[in-house]
């Protein structure tokens, strides 16, 4: 199907899915992260967690990444793709309000 299809473009292109838990209210994986063959060699993926969200109908994803070389500058930037139409940053942060301490990294107290 459509689904096997572009998965298999995508480990064409050396990318990885990262989620393979529903991500959605309706079971499905509809929330997609890939990563090249290159960052998954130098990462690795250290909690992935999936929290339903009250005010939508998509879970929030939370991902942490250890690496062996904490010192490594990047080879590549992330790249993030999202279609512009369909993002709206401030309500986005109004509606996420105020991040909790436990998401925080880099707090002062480290």
């Amino acid at each position: 199907g459509v689904v096997q299809e572009f998965m298999a473009s995508m480990a064409a292109m050396d990318l990885t899915q990262l989620i393979s838990d529903p991500t959605h209210t309706g079971g499905s994986t509809l929330d997609l992260i890939f990563v090249s063959g290159q960052w998954q060699s130098d990462f690795k993926l250290g909690a992935l967690v999936i929290e339903p969200l009250s005010w939508t109908d998509h879970s929030l994803l939370r991902l942490d990444f250890l690496t062996a070389t904490p010192d490594r500058r990047e080879s590549e930037p992330p790249r993030w793709f999202r279609p512009r139409r369909l993002m709206e940053p401030d309500r986005f942060q109004e509606e996420l309000g105020e991040l909790p301490e436990t998401l925080a990294h880099g707090s002062a107290r480290e």
